[in-house]
């Protein structure tokens, strides 16, 4: 009986931490808001095309690699640039770029054309922040196999940044593409500089449901992330997981009752 008792509850409890982990993995994969603003009339239907420029709001700028910068502009292709629009497809690493001053969440030859579903969005309903959403993106040449929704948060250098985040962030959500893709921070300039960022070139679906990474400028330099690493669980995971072993325990005692 004793030995029965115990395979049940290891059984039920096995199957409650696997639960909560996966519930746990899962929330991993999220935006940093479903707010997504107005959706972009040219990069939700081109290939290869930019929109703005968009404002930080007034009295808001961003000192990025030693420029001050008051606007940025969205490209279709997954990055946002300072100083001039960019319509660039080819992806290339952050920190060799030679195309602009820029901050990449996927940078690759995205497609939105002649589809409903694939749009890009800009929220800057907050003064001193832009959310740029790219949401349901295929890939060249509509190629709509594939999909790619991710989410870049700028802030500018006078927000008030909360507890736990940072000023600028990177979100993932589904990314099917195994096209090349790079990720990260850029001067625009040929020289690897201190502070450029490539944390990512490579397949682009190697980045889906990632989790998200906070980055702080310190004198227009991207600093180490604040977020917290892969594989540690947060708070919210160790609360899943507590609930997974309170749940095993609540088997045993039901089985023990049974027997």
């Amino acid at each position: 009986m004793i030995k029965q008792l115990v395979g049940v509850f290891a059984r039920r409890l096995l199957l409650c931490l696997a639960l909560g982990l996966g519930l746990a993995q899962g929330a991993q994969a999220a935006l940093f808001t479903a707010s997504y603003g107005t959706a972009l009339t040219g990069p939700s239907n081109c290939d290869d095309c930019y929109d703005g420029p968009f404002a930080l709001g007034t009295g808001h700028s961003i000192n990025f690699f030693g420029t001050t910068y008051t606007e940025l502009y969205v490209s279709s292709n997954g990055y946002v640039t300072f100083g001039a629009g960019a319509s660039d497809y080819s992806s290339q690493p952050l920190d060799t770029q030679t195309i602009a001053p820029m901050i990449a969440g996927l940078f690759t030859d995205l497609d939105s054309r002649s589809d409903a579903t694939s749009e890009v969005y800009v929220n800057n309903s907050t003064p001193g922040q832009i959310i740029v959403t790219w949401v349901g993106m295929g890939h060249y040449s509509v190629n709509y196999t594939v999909r790619s929704t991710f989410q870049l948060v700028i802030r500018s250098d006078q927000f008030t940044v909360p507890a736990g985040q940072g000023q600028i962030g990177f979100f993932y959500d589904s990314v099917t593409d195994t096209s090349t893709a790079s990720a990260g921070f850029g001067d625009g300039l040929a020289a690897v500089n201190t502070g450029e960022v490539a944390f990512h070139s490579g397949t682009a679906s190697d980045l889906s449901n990632a989790s998200a990474r906070w980055y702080n400028l310190n004198g227009g330099v991207p600093q180490t992330p604040t977020a917290t690493p892969q594989n540690v669980p947060t708070l919210g995971e160790w609360t899943l997981i507590a609930l997974g072993l309170l749940l095993g325990a609540l088997g045993m005692r039901q089985a023990r009752r049974q027997g």
